[in-house]
């Protein structure tokens, strides 16, 4: 119950994690908006900056005991989901880097990502480590890896392992940005196989260096080559025809 509320509550195109593995390296190489603990997880720690909402069984009676008070008591979902939604919000930071860079997107597409881009790109900049290829990502559309490339390839777009990889190099940016970050660090925390297989993704796909996208100067000439090859508006309304693509599944 309190996992499907909490899917409920997140936002459309946010990824909810409940598998342990996963939530470790989320936590130790990725970047998540907060984390969620409830009563026999409350050993589970979070760096620095990363805000923790803790929902102990005594919350969580409470809640039940003002539900049952109401005179039309709402369904024990929906009265958890909508506590639940605001408590989220109040404890997340206003906004992430992941945010700043979906908008820096956005104005250099010169329009709104349409929400399957953006489930997209926030998987993958929140948890660059764990899609390194099309499997997770796959698998978190409901699909085969031909399939969701088929999917691609009807709607004209380009293979979606091409968007990923240019999100990883975002997600590069990102950390190389603080200059006390070397290439083989931030190659090991995103998960590439060494600094060399990253340096080479990055000139194959923007021909910038490292060095180049430690600046502003690098960051905005990354997003806007991304923006002219792959964010077009004829690729946007392409995407806009993906609905239901990374839909949240919550068991």
């Amino acid at each position: 119950m309190l996992r499907r509320a909490l899917g409920g509550a997140a936002h459309p195109e946010e990824e909810v994690i409940f598998e342990a593995g996963l939530v470790g390296d989320a936590l130790a190489c990725g970047f998540p908006r907060l984390l969620v603990r409830a009563d026999g997880h409350l050993g589970t720690h979070a760096p620095s900056g990363i805000p923790v909402l803790d929902l102990d069984d005594a919350r969580l009676a409470r809640w039940e005991a003002e539900r049952r008070m109401d005179e039309l008591p709402l369904p024990r979902l929906d009265f958890l989901t909508r506590r639940l939604s605001s408590l989220v919000e109040r404890s997340a930071h206003d906004a992430s880097w992941v945010d700043a860079a979906i908008a820096d997107l956005s104005r250099a597409a010169g329009a709104r990502l349409p929400l399957p881009l953006r489930a997209f790109a926030r998987r993958v900049l929140e948890f660059p480590i764990h899609y390194t290829s099309l499997y997770p990502l796959a698998r978190a559309c409901g699909l085969t890896r031909g399939a969701l490339k088929a999917r691609f390839r009807r709607r004209g777009l380009d293979s979606p392992f091409t968007y990923l990889r240019w999100l990883r190099i975002i997600a590069v940016a990102k950390v190389l940005s603080d200059r006390s970050v070397t290439v083989a660090a931030a190659a090991a925390r995103l998960g590439f196989t060494s600094d060399g297989n990253l340096c080479r993704m990055m000139a194959s796909l923007t021909r910038l260096t490292p060095t180049e996208v430690r600046t502003v100067r690098g960051w905005n000439t990354l997003l806007i080559g991304f923006a002219w090859e792959h964010l077009t508006p004829e690729h946007l309304d392409a995407w806009a025809g993906l609905d239901g693509l990374l839909e949240r599944r919550v068991a």
